[in-house]
């Protein structure tokens, strides 16, 4: 089919194809920690966590639950307040932190590779013909689903505690947010991003869509593992309060050469919480870490640029989300630039159309749909460009998403930024 009919042709195909469904908002849960859960991080002279770990259920009363070998060093575990005082002086150990509960980030009910160009991109070869990107990408999330002709899951695996084996969704969320980044470009169902990418499922959220951060750096860990094989991580999930565990396991990660990608999180509010203050317990994690490219989502109802669209219930088209979390400052050393601050960049996340659980489709909105459509962003300048090894490689890839981008007040732009910070929006259409 011609390149010119292709937007109308998906457009058409997008509204014939419209599944409608509610489902329960998740913008994370301030407040202390899990009562009597812990991360415990080792000093990296500890040569082995798993005996630290055995040495310190005996020494100290604890429960083990996670450990972690690659990301970080260290364990999860249920500890007892008169024990957790010892623990903390114990020699081997660089700190101890509170567990959290963490949850996927999504609303109510695709145009989104339209509205990004995506389609025009000549890396992703989107034709209607079946053909794969050559990447690898790994959905940080509720599970894929392993039976979905749509999808290319590759490997799964599953976080002890977050349900079915193998990285299987029994949620809908994560088999959502892998088709966004990369549904098979195969004439039927929907296309995603980076068509036919290699999806690796890591569950560690449950069938309700939750989990806590214990569990999310144990993937993070599994992720790392595999860091010579994948290029990108989506993380539509999110946590509000404060974990350093969690950001020094993206961090190593990221030094690995993965470029992470997460959703930006659906309270309309700073991602540095109201005090503004970076690293604090307000915080929305993982967005707030500069090691992350936190995207916000836009508003879009017909796919195109223009505002000429139908308004929607997440604000006007074209328009930033009205529940969307944005920036009002960025962390001294964030280290890429962007005029959105501490958010790299913008994309489609409502209304999108995508894969879900079997060989099912449905429509949901929030910035948990706008991050895949950037790690799949992220996927087709990695194909073109080749594969980051270090943290610089994955800034670099960063930057050139953001420098690529659309600006608000230009011709594919939008409006309704909250903020005086304007992040671009994603555009493939060069990638």
């Amino acid at each position: 089919m011609p390149k010119k009919f292709l937007k109308l042709f998906f457009l058409l195909s997008a509204i014939t194809s419209l599944l409608f469904v509610s489902a329960r908002a998740f913008a994370g849960h301030a407040g202390p920690g899990i009562p009597g859960r812990f991360i415990v991080v080792l000093k990296d002279s500890v040569a082995s966590p798993h005996d630290a770990a055995l040495s310190m259920e005996a020494r100290y009363a604890l429960t083990p639950g996670h450990i972690y070998t690659s990301a970080v060093r260290g364990f999860s575990a249920s500890i007892s307040e008169k024990s957790l005082t010892a623990l903390r002086k114990d020699a081997r150990v660089m700190f101890v932190e509170p567990d959290l509960y963490v949850h996927a980030i999504a609303q109510t009910l695709p145009t989104g590779v339209n509205r990004m160009d995506a389609d025009l991109s000549p890396t992703a070869g989107i034709d209607g013909e079946a053909s794969r990107v050559n990447v690898d990408i790994a959905v940080i999330d509720t599970g894929v689903s392993r039976t979905h002709p749509d999808l290319y899951f590759y490997k799964g695996y599953t976080v002890p505690g977050a349900g079915k084996s193998d990285g299987v969704d029994d949620n809908g969320h994560g088999s959502h947010v892998a088709g966004i980044a990369a549904a098979r470009d195969n004439g039927y169902g929907v296309v995603g991003v980076a068509p036919g990418a290699r999806i690796w499922s890591v569950k560690v959220l449950n069938r309700y869509g939750s989990g806590m951060i214990s569990g999310v750096i144990a993937g993070i860990d599994w992720v790392t593992q595999h860091a010579h094989e994948i290029e990108v991580a989506n993380m539509s999930l999110g946590a509000t309060g404060r974990s350093d565990a969690l950001r020094l396991a993206i961090k190593k990660s990221v030094a690995r050469g993965i470029v992470y990608v997460v959703a930006a999180g659906n309270s309309g509010k700073n991602v540095y919480g109201g005090d503004g203050i970076f690293n604090t317990g307000d915080d929305s994690i993982p967005a707030a870490y500069p090691e992350v490219a936190a995207v916000s989502a836009l508003a879009d109802s017909d796919g195109l640029p223009g505002g000429l669209g139908p308004a929607t219930p997440w604000g006007a088209d074209d328009t930033l989300a009205a529940v969307s979390n944005f920036s009002l400052s960025a962390v001294a050393g964030n280290p890429v630039t962007s005029s959105g601050a501490a958010i790299d960049l913008a994309a489609p996340g409502v209304n999108i159309l995508s894969t879900w659980l079997d060989t099912g489709y449905r429509t949901l909105s929030g910035t948990s749909m706008a991050s895949p459509h950037v790690a799949g962003a992220a996927a087709l300048y990695i194909a073109a460009h080749g594969k980051p090894t270090d943290a610089a490689g994955v800034y670099s890839v960063r930057q050139a998403l953001i420098d690529l981008g659309a600006p608000q007040a230009g011709p594919k732009g939008f409006s309704n930024d909250p903020d005086a910070n304007p992040e671009n929006l994603v555009d493939a259409e060069l990638l």
